[in-house]
């Protein structure tokens, strides 16, 4: 719903409005072009041919008679019939042109319409019908060309200047669309449409004050004109002014409460607010407006699983999927409720139906992958990653993951023949240096690690977690004691309330002996993450050290109960508890 996209000129927005207007051409009436846009409509132009042409207007009428009975073949047959009796009437080219273009016939009126032209070098009526005829076969730059030439004998006639305008428009050039479209109002102040699409343009520049300006004159002309309405709605979007946008839609709705895209466009805004429950109450309102509209329900799923009721969402995108099957996207977003539902199995099940062929496909083999660490089912894990590393082979995040398994499958030397593997499209990730450092250092390649973790931060040197490593590794062997407390300050100053990094600052301080300032960081490390066995445990050493026995004892017990695989813990609570005997 960021991006937005602008108001881009096509054709399908002119013929949305003026198209019909050309269509509109009747023969009884004799208007054989389309309407001025915002004046009154011509006085009608009756054809009363004289003396010896009379026999063509008899089968003129005839002509009118059919075509409004709906006897469409036999009305061209009286229109054909006329021009034998009549061949230099612009004006029966002009409308059996327009006969031709209802039912479907471009090419026959367009030849029709030139004829007209040819028989009355300035019938505007003509002009504007072969122009709308030329955009109707797609030759934008011959109905240029005719309006322009209507400009030549009617330098204000307004149906040419919108179209121009409109016509320039579309192709980029606003310079020209512009001057068309001001010559247009600046004619008739009055031009509906004139204001209009000048807003457009001016919006499809970024010149939003101005398309505002412009608007608001076309909103004057006409209250509640929904286009208008609908376009400065989204400008307001476009410039992030929601309330303004959601008040614009609300006048929409005012008038035209059955208005669908108002109501999903407003859903929208609601969302973009945070404000689901009202979202959801407009694409509910949409959903009712609209025929099996899947996709208004896969936003209506989406805002059940946001607000956490997941039943309701699982049966949004269940709906949506038994009508469209290979929606493999709303598949993806059913297998992540069921999977944040902890119906692990059902969930995979729903990514395992994404095919290789789907662009979804490499995110719903991660979450199969997830899915699976989550029920220690690692080898299977590991094959849902290589899957997604088959389809997406030069993603650097795909081959950390993988690694990460391998390190809990304790096959560290497949994890590091995996990471350099990386390495070959990846040479400046720093995050694969660092894994490939922890990797080293789980295989008992310490010296190794420091290698990858320099690396690391060669091409990053904020990076503050190989920063920590260094220092903590140091620090665990009792080595470059002062070098570790200077890696893990720098790390510390760009991550200060780090549990981790404030756990090796105070594991330096007890390894130089100087355990007051050991307790006090390691202390603030306990605070800062609690649920952390190794700190535990290394405040428990700092309070023995200091002979503060019964802390140590709490801090040892504490980290057994979240490490129970700590036996050696059970050793240090059991001599601390033999010291407090002795006399």
């Amino acid at each position: 719903m960021k991006n937005f996209q602008l108001m881009a000129f096509g054709r399908r927005v002119f013929f949305y409005f003026l198209l019909p207007v050309l269509l509109a051409t009747s023969c009884a009436n004799g208007k054989a072009g389309l309407q001025p846009v915002s004046s009154s409509p011509r006085p009608n132009r009756d054809y009363y041919p004289a003396g010896p042409k009379a026999e063509a207007y008899y089968h003129f009428l005839l002509s009118q008679f059919c075509e409004h009975s709906g006897q469409i073949d036999r009305a061209i047959q009286e229109y054909q019939k006329a021009l034998e009796g009549d061949p230099s009437s612009a004006y029966l080219h002009s409308d059996l042109a327009s006969i031709y273009l209802k039912q479907g016939f471009p090419e026959k009126a367009l030849k029709e319409a030139e004829k007209a032209i040819q028989t009355d070098p300035q019938s505007v009526p003509a002009h504007l019908l072969l122009g709308g005829l030329y955009l109707s076969l797609n030759q934008r730059e011959k109905a240029i060309q005719t309006y322009q030439t209507i400009l030549k004998f009617d330098p204000n006639n307004q149906e040419a200047l919108l179209f121009l305008g409109t016509l320039f428009a579309e192709g980029k050039n606003y310079a020209q669309a512009i001057s068309y479209l001001k010559t247009l109002v600046d004619t008739d102040p009055t031009s509906l449409m004139g204001h209009y699409y000048l807003a457009r343009v001016y919006a499809e520049m970024k010149r939003y004050d101005d398309a505002k300006r412009q608007y608001d004159l076309a909103l004057e002309i006409k209250p509640h004109f929904e286009p208008a309405l609908m376009d400065l709605a989204l400008l307001y979007e476009i410039q992030q002014d929601y309330e303004k946008a959601i008040v614009a839609l609300k006048e929409v709705l005012a008038v035209n409460p059955s208005s669908a895209e108002a109501h999903e466009r407003l859903g929208q805004l609601y969302i973009r607010q945070k404000k689901f429950g009202e979202a959801l109450s407009e694409f509910q309102v949409v959903e009712k407006l609209t025929i099996n509209n899947q996709d208004v329900r896969t936003k209506i799923g989406l805002i059940y699983f946001e607000q956490g009721r997941f039943d309701e969402a699982i049966a949004q995108f269940a709906l949506v999927l038994s009508s469209r099957p290979n929606d493999h996207r709303v598949r993806y977003y059913l297998g992540t409720v069921l999977e944040e539902k902890k119906e692990l199995e059902r969930a995979a099940e729903e990514f395992r139906k994404i095919p290789a062929s789907s662009t979804f496909y490499v995110d719903s083999q991660i979450q199969q992958a997830f899915i699976y660490e989550k029920q220690n089912k690692i080898d299977e894990a590991i094959q849902s990653l290589k899957a997604a590393i088959k389809a997406k082979p030069e993603n650097a995040d795909l081959y950390r993951f993988l690694s990460s398994l391998y390190e809990k499958n304790s096959q560290f030397e497949e994890g590091i023949r995996l990471l350099k593997e990386a390495l070959a499209f990846a040479p400046r990730d720093e995050k694969i240096y660092f894994s490939l450092g922890v990797l080293y250092d789980k295989a008992g390649n310490w010296q190794e690690c420091i290698v990858q973790m320099q690396k690391a931060l060669e091409i990053k040197p904020d990076n503050a977690q190989a920063l920590n490593y260094i220092g903590y590794t140091y620090a665990d062997r009792g080595i470059n004691l002062d070098e570790a407390e200077t890696l893990i300050r720098k790390a510390l100053e760009l991550k200060a309330d780090d549990g981790y990094i404030t756990d090796s600052l105070g594991w330096v301080y007890f390894k130089k002996g100087e355990f007051e300032k050991a307790v006090t960081e390691l202390e603030k490390a306990q605070q800062l993450a609690p649920d952390d066995p190794v700190i535990a445990e290394h405040l428990g050493d700092a309070y023995a050290k200091r002979k503060t026995n019964e802390k140590a004892i709490q801090m040892y017990e504490q980290a057994l109960k979240l490490d129970p695989k700590k036996t050696e813990l059970q050793d240090k609570i059991k001599r601390l508890r033999q010291e407090k005997k002795r006399p």
